[in-house]
């Protein structure tokens, strides 16, 4: 038996959320968070079945779960490797690196956002690493 959490599975989320909204470096890492409004989708590239769906209210994350938004309603998608997204949660290289090297994809959305944002990406990312992660999904 394993304490690992299947990546973006429903526990998953509930973990990261909660991990996310107790870092203070998230929340200082937005350029205005009282305006950080919004619904976004972080993905899998080439594993279109592995993706959550997360809703920003004033910079703190009000829900993460598996896909729940409709297309239309999601202000950025944004898509890494699996690889990718250990690297980042490891903290072996910013996501800002890492989108500007192209690991880190903006499928819809304005790549402003990631730039105005990038202590909060940064952080954000980082805090991944503090959830025991089964990334064999």
């Amino acid at each position: 038996m394993t304490d690992k959490l299947k990546f973006f599975s429903q526990e998953w989320c509930d973990a990261a959320r909660e991990a996310v909204n107790a870092n203070p470096d998230v929340l200082a890492g937005f350029k205005d968070a009282s305006s950080f409004t919004n619904k976004m989708e972080f993905g899998v590239i080439g594993r279109d079945d592995v993706a959550s769906h997360l809703e920003f209210k004033e910079g703190k994350v009000v829900s993460w779960s598996p896909r729940v938004f409709d297309q239309s309603e999601l202000w950025l998608v944004i898509n890494g490797s699996f690889q990718t997204w250990q690297t980042a949660a490891a903290g072996e290289e910013e996501g800002g690196k890492l989108l500007m090297k192209g690991l880190i994809k903006f499928a819809k959305g304005p790549m402003s956002a990631a730039i105005e944002n990038a202590g909060a990406l940064n952080a954000f990312l980082r805090t991944w690493g503090q959830i025991l992660t089964d990334w064999d999904v």
